[in-house]
């Protein structure tokens, strides 16, 4: 949360947390969640608050820069649409963003899934793939 606020504020957006962090219960997963609420000047587009919060840490590590670089030669396979942004933006400049980190890029009659987890120092493997598998099959579930 710290780092998109401090993001924001290259712009010259004010931010601030409007709770505490509570969890999200969905129907077979559950988050940590934290509401932000700032509003966007005029002469701000949401393409420029996008480049300034993308990645974020959560996809992209912190420090960002630090960890980006690092991203590629860790991971064997190509990201895609993984952990991208996916939204719209309408005539107006007006839009809105998620974080693509479950999601599935559905081409004809063939769907790749796409789902992942934060990797820390103390990560336990097994437990991370599981926790994995669990995103994934909620995803699947739905698609078929």
């Amino acid at each position: 949360m710290e780092s998109i606020i401090r993001r924001l504020g290259k712009l010259g957006l004010e931010v601030k947390s409007t709770s505490r962090p509570s969890l999200l219960q969905l129907a077979n997963i559950q988050h940590l969640h934290t509401s932000l609420l700032g509003e966007v000047d005029a002469g701000i587009h949401i393409l420029d608050v996008l480049k300034e919060l993308h990645p974020t840490p959560a996809v992209g590590g912190t420090p960002r820069e630090a960890a980006c670089k690092h991203i590629p030669s860790l991971e064997s396979f190509d990201r895609g649409l993984y952990a991208a942004p996916i939204g719209w933006i309408d005539s107006k400049g007006e839009g809105e963003f998620v974080v693509g980190i479950r999601s599935a890029l559905i081409d004809g009659a063939t769907a790749t899934a796409f789902a992942g987890n934060g990797i820390v120092a103390g990560s336990d493997p097994e437990k991370e793939l599981a926790e994995t598998n669990w995103k994934l099959k909620a995803l699947l579930e739905n698609l078929l």
